[in-house]
């Protein structure tokens, strides 16, 4: 009986985290869309990019345009840093632990919702890359596999590696990393698309959307608590 409730509890465990890393997938697809659209080619989780861009235009004498980059360069730092204290001061694997992951996430994405139209662009991606190192951070496996939510570069990479051993050494763990690495970059490349196009209809709604996904997942977390209890 309590190796079964050790072994349910873990179960609900993975599958929780698992799909919040795809919502968190998603959404870095979804809010790099909106900022390469709305800030001039900003992306706030690929910051090889935003350093080369920021390089780019520093020695162009474009000194203006790339403090932005380097603001979200800064927020990516800054978030990455914030997650793994969160990590480490909530070090437990329940629903609670994520439930607090979203509520961080929530309040800020309500903040950026709220003074979108009014913070400058540096401050506005500055937290932008805050919100992206953050979920970096907190959110990074589907299943076994340990995913980067944000970088594609380095998951392309390590899916095809994954192909090569499943191929030619027959290691069935590599066919569940390629699988699940290669469902990673395709929900990237959705969020990717529909970034664009509900930027393209109203690049402020983006914000907003994200905000709602947020609840209702949270609204998800809470639901799959209380059908705990009642099993």
């Amino acid at each position: 009986m309590g190796v079964d409730i050790i072994s349910n509890s873990t179960s609900l465990y993975r599958k929780s985290i698992s799909v919040l890393t795809i919502f968190a997938t998603f959404l870095m697809g979804f809010i790099d869309a909106y900022t390469y659209l709305v800030f001039d080619g900003v992306f706030v989780s690929a910051q090889t990019g935003n350093v080369i861009v920021m390089s780019v235009k520093a020695f162009s004498e474009q000194w203006l345009e790339s403090i932005v980059h380097l603001a979200v360069f800064a927020g990516f730092a800054v978030g990455t840093f914030v997650g793994e204290a969160v990590i480490e001061k909530i070090n437990s694997q329940s629903l609670k632990q994520f439930r607090i992951f979203l509520l961080v996430q929530g309040v800020l994405l309500l903040i950026l919702s709220l003074f979108q139209l009014t913070l400058p662009n540096w401050i506005m991606v500055f937290l932008l890359g805050t919100l992206s190192g953050y979920e970096l951070s907190v959110f990074r496996k589907i299943g076994v596999t340990t995913i980067n939510n944000g970088i594609m570069t380095g998951n392309t990479k390590n899916m095809m590696h994954s192909l090569y051993k499943l191929m030619f050494d027959g290691e069935k763990k590599a066919g569940i990393d390629f699988r699940n690495l290669l469902l990673g970059l395709f929900i990237f490349i959705v969020g990717v698309i529909c970034g664009t196009l509900v930027a393209r209809w109203d690049s402020e709604m983006i914000l907003w959307t994200a905000f709602i996904l947020n609840i209702l997942f949270s609204l998800w977390l809470y639901i799959l608590k209380y059908k705990k209890r009642t099993v």
